[in-house]
This record gives C-alpha cells, sequence and structure tokens, in this order.
C-alpha cells in the first residue's frame, strides 16, 4: 500500500472520530437545554402554587387553591420524570449511568459493583425535535473529503520511497534509565461466571455474585 493511501486512512479515521465526538457534544448540549428549560417550568409552577396557596390564605378559606394546586403539582412531576429521562440520555452518550447508592459505572454494567443492585434493561430516549441543529460532516462523507484532500498529488510508488527514504527518522539510542514498565492493575476473579473484576468490587457486574461471600 502506498503512502498517500495510508495517509488517506489515517486521515478518514481521524476525521471520523472527530465528528462522533462532535455529535455526542452538540447532542448533550442540547439536553442540558432541554434540562434547564423543563427545570425553569417547575420553578414557575411552584410560584403559582404558592401565590394560590396564599389568595386561599387570604380568603380565609384554603380549599379555593385546590383547583389550582392539583395541576401544578401534576406538571411538576411530569417535568421531573422528562427530567430523569433526559438526563438518563446524557449518561447514555457518556456511556456511564449511576445507581441509587451514589455509584458510577460503565452504561453496559449489569450489576452495582459496591451494593450489588441489579440495573433495569435500558430503554432508548425518544429523541426531541430541536431547532437550529449544527450541521457535521458525516461518517459517510469524510472519506471522500479525505480522497479529494490528497488527490492532488500523483500516486507513484518511487515517489513514496523516496519521500520515506528522506524522512527516515534517525535512530535513538536505548536510554541508560529506562522507566520501569506500568503496575498492572489489581483485579479480582469471579468464581461464579469468571469475569474479571476491580479489586475494591463487593459483586460481580455481570452476574451480581459477591465477591466476599
Amino acid at each position: 500500500m502506498s503512502f498517500f493511501k495510508k495517509l488517506t486512512e489515517t486521515v478518514s479515521k481521524g476525521v471520523s472520530t472527530a465528528t462522533e465526538k462532535a455529535q455526542q457534544t452538540v447532542e448533550i448540549t442540547k439536553l442540558h437545554s432541554q434540562i434547564a428549560g423543563k427545570r425553569k417550568e417547575i420553578e414557575r409552577q411552584y410560584n403559582e402554587i404558592g401565590e394560590a396557596v396564599y389568595k386561599a390564605y387570604l380568603a380565609g378559606d384554603l380549599s379555593k387553591a385546590e383547583s389550582e394546586v392539583i395541576p401544578a403539582c401534576q406538571v411538576i412531576a411530569d417535568k421531573g420524570r422528562d427530567i430523569d429521562a433526559l438526563e438518563d440520555r446524557i449518561r447514555e452518550l457518556r456511556n456511564e449511568k449511576e445507581c441509587e447508592c451514589g455509584q458510577r459505572v460503565p452504561f453496559q454494567t449489569r450489576f452495582c459493583p459496591a451494593c450489588g443492585k441489579p440495573f433495569p434493561e435500558p430503554v432508548p430516549a425518544a429523541e426531541a425535535p430541536v431547532e437550529g441543529e449544527l450541521s457535521v460532516l458525516s461518517e459517510e462523507a469524510a472519506p471522500e473529503r479525505a480522497v479529494q484532500a490528497i488527490d492532488i498529488y500523483p500516486e507513484d510508488e518511487s515517489a513514496d520511497e523516496a519521500w520515506a527514504a528522506g524522512h527516515t527518522a534517525p535512530e535513538q539510542e536505548p536510554s541508560v534509565h529506562e522507566p520501569p514498565p506500568p503496575a498492572k492493575p489489581v483485579v479480582q476473579i469471579c468464581t461464579a461466571c469468571g469475569a474479571e473484576m476491580p479489586e475494591e468490587a463487593r459483586f460481580c457486574q455481570d452476574c451480581g455474585n459477591p465477591m466476599y461471600p
């Protein structure tokens, strides 16, 4: 394979990775914006509840506020569920989720390593349409754009060899003081399913088996 073909593949992979990260950042930003909007609506409902109760207090009959308080409470509950779903989507994009005990783990984990609680099966969240979406270079167009960028150079094997010969990196003398290799993380093996778990895990993340019976 010629040098320019290798360069094409390297550029294409780099553009695809950058595109995925850009799309993820854009989506997370949109989700945070939706969460902020729903929290403002909840705050507005709180204010309306307080105003309705105070007016009923002045009238000497708090039951008069019921017709306004109950619908406002229902709106708050609905917005709260929407926020939970949006936060779950953000954690999914970041490839993580949080247990009730506060432990954050990778999204594909089935059991919490801290308390052993099983995680529910993930449910894909519906994406709400948002106006003014940013246009990001698609993965299909990235390789074509990379090929167009280097088509101005003729593909010549002899030219590749000459270029490589002129840019050969000088050999480096071995260092006298080489750093020791990094220590491998300590893991433990689940006796039930054989999966590798971190040393501090109390339960298996794959089957929920207690690591310290």
